[in-house]
């Protein structure tokens, strides 16, 4: 991943319906191994399940199982709370979108705030 090595042979198991945190110093591998278990980075070693299911870079089928808080979330400020609530549930439904769904979705949404250029 980067230059500095913060993970080395860790191994966690979180009971199925359970809430787990992680507490440490900055820098101890919090947020790498969150990143590692929802499938965001891709790691030199070892391997992630979630519920079974193996997780590999860039492949979410395992999120179903997963919700994460990060310690700062990010809203958009334009949205109530029940309007970006529906927007997370209503995005879930774009897992099976093709490449060329995906584009089209994107265009629409930079279409959305109508820019002048």
């Amino acid at each position: 991943m980067g230059e500095k090595e913060v993970l080395r042979n860790l191994e966690l198991s979180v009971p199925e319906h359970s809430i787990f945190g992680f507490i440490g110093k900055n820098g101890a591998g919090k947020t790498t191994t969150m990143k590692i278990i929802l499938g965001l980075p891709q790691h030199d070693g070892g391997a992630v399940y979630v519920a079974g299911t193996r997780v590999t870079y860039g492949q979410s089928a395992s999120n179903h199982f997963v919700g994460y808080l990060p310690d700062v979330p990010e809203f958009y400020p334009f949205m109530t709370a029940p309007e970006y609530l529906t927007f997370c549930g209503e995005t879930r439904r774009i897992k099976g979108f093709s490449r060329g769904m995906k584009q089209r979705l994107g265009i629409a949404q930079a279409l959305l705030t109508a820019p002048d250029c």
